[in-house]
């Protein structure tokens, strides 16, 4: 998977994955969601636990705001939400994005119906912390995703260690650090080589694995020591975080800011006026 690839990944959800699918009230989502979280449950044979509603739906401030799906994330192999999703779906409407994790099948409304994205994840309790939509970003007109570009950008700057070099002194293949919304601060290798042996002009991630997916030692690791998950809950916090004197990677503070700035400018997000 390519680096663009995989920092988008984790914030396109299901976009309007199935055609047709009606809005939903921020009234009717707290109304829906304790019967839609059991049947998914059982359908995957989950204990309740570990099915949990995300991102800004039912959240937003007035009982009328509109929302455009449900996202939920279950803690579970993929596969097996692939194999469950037609059983979930009402009306046969469904679609596996399984290349970008998101599995989005149809709730009927009493008018209409729904879209549903379940996000499998290898930690429901850290997926609630990455995923959250704060009520803080959410009076300013901001999601959790205007915040998650901060993540992504820095995790890019951490430090890097370059494994191989090409015959010029090129890198080849760089150990770097990423960040996932669904299983935590991850290190991987991005590599030149293709799977033929010759070398190209751009990296591809060859592998990855989780280094933790515990929000105290994420944003420690990210942000430096004093920052915790609760401040990093935030759009302001999290910027604050990293404008701070103490900030281990504020060599790189501008690269950060205008890689956050690209980032939210190219998934089409309200930009904060905090940049300007």
């Amino acid at each position: 998977m390519r680096f663009r690839e995989f920092i988008q990944q984790p914030l396109l959800e299901g976009g309007k994955a199935l055609k047709g699918a009606s809005q939903i009230s921020q009234a009717e989502v707290q109304e829906i969601t304790p019967a839609l979280i059991k049947k998914i449950a059982a359908t995957l044979k989950l204990p309740t636990s570990k099915v949990k509603l995300i991102g800004s739906a039912g959240k937003k401030p007035n009982p009328t705001d509109l929302s455009g799906d449900l996202d939920i994330a279950v803690e579970c192999e993929s596969k097996l939400v692939e194999d469950n999703l037609k059983e979930l779906a009402s009306l046969g409407k469904f679609k596996a994005m399984s290349g970008i994790n998101v599995f989005s099948f149809a709730h009927e409304l009493k008018t209409g119906y729904v879209q549903v994205d379940l996000m499998p994840v290898q930690n429901i309790k850290f997926a609630e912390w990455s995923y959250q939509a704060n009520p803080i970003d959410l009076k300013q007109g901001l999601k959790g995703a205007q915040r998650n570009e901060l993540f992504f950008a820095v995790a890019k700057h951490m430090p890097q260690e370059v494994l191989k070099k090409d015959d010029e002194g090129k890198p080849l293949e760089i150990k770097r650090y990423f960040y996932d919304l669904g299983n935590g601060l991850m290190t991987g290798t991005k590599s030149r080589m293709t799977k033929k042996g010759k070398v190209g002009k751009n990296f591809a991630t060859t592998d990855k694995k989780v280094l933790t997916n515990d929000p105290v030692k994420v944003t420690e690791l990210m942000f430096g020591k004093g920052v915790t998950p609760e401040q990093a809950s935030t759009f302001d916090g999290t910027l604050e975080a990293i404008k701070n004197s103490k900030f281990p990677h504020k060599q790189k503070l501008e690269d950060i800011l205008e890689l956050a700035k690209t980032g939210i400018k190219n998934k089409g997000l309200t930009t904060p006026a905090q940049f300007n």
